[in-house]
């Protein structure tokens, strides 16, 4: 019983920490090659479209992304021929 018990509050501990876990979503910025890095604490990174940012003087930039939660590595071009 106390095995059964032990697994799980482990379970319910690891969904709890899974629930809560950041997630880095990659967004391709719409009519560039730039690749901006968003964190998400809760949420699908499919979902974002607009990304409100402010520059070195302060000024606020939007930006129309394309976000996905799929690691890729944002400094390679991938060239298909």
């Amino acid at each position: 019983m106390k095995k059964v018990l032990l697994l799980a509050g482990a379970a319910l501990l690891l969904m709890c920490t899974a629930c809560t876990k950041e997630k880095n979503c990659r967004c391709a910025v719409q009519g560039t090659q730039n690749v901006r890095i968003v964190t998400i604490k809760k949420g699908n990174c499919n979902k974002i479209n607009v990304i409100n940012y402010f520059d070195a003087l302060d000024t606020m930039h939007t930006d129309v992304v394309v976000c996905t939660d799929y690691p890729f590595d944002s400094d390679s071009l991938i060239i298909i021929r």
